[in-house]
């Protein structure tokens, strides 16, 4: 794959990255708001088999979650294929608030679900947000040769 592939690939990356945040985001207030969650007396791991066995919309969060880190991941990869320093600090600091979220949202069900890991969670993602809102300003930024500023 060619720069100018690789440059589109990360914009591909980051708007259904977007996509998938905000589904996360609406899903994740639904789940906040709606869902009446059981304050379990056990925790670990059986906590969050629990959790996600026996409420859909958890199980979905945790499911996106995943798949947001790794097309974080991959940002973070083709961001080195590009040898973008400033695009690799982006997707390094993206991957990072991806980590903040997930690990707020892990101890927002073992922590008898405390609202601070709950803002935590989505000031994480918020943040990420704006990182890959960044990353995409970059990329309508930088030239490449024989292309159009603008790919």
């Amino acid at each position: 794959m060619n720069r100018i592939q690789t440059i589109r690939s990360m914009k591909i990356h980051i708007f259904v990255f977007l996509a998938l945040i905000l589904v996360q985001f609406w899903l994740g207030m639904t789940i906040n708001l709606e869902v009446a969650l059981p304050i379990l007396s056990y925790g670990g791991i059986s906590a969050l088999i629990y959790y996600a066995t026996h409420f859909w919309p958890v199980l979905a969060h945790i499911i996106i979650a995943i798949t947001i880190l790794i097309i974080s991941a991959r940002f973070v990869l083709l961001s080195l294929r590009v040898q973008s320093g400033p695009l690799l600090v982006l997707g390094i600091i993206g991957v990072a608030a991806i980590l903040g979220a997930i690990y707020n949202g892990v101890s927002f069900l073992l922590s008898r679900q405390f609202f601070g890991n709950s803002i935590g969670m989505a000031m994480s993602a918020v943040s990420s947000v704006v990182v890959y809102g960044l990353a995409l300003y970059y990329i309508g930024a930088i030239s490449t040769e024989n292309a159009a500023p603008r790919i």
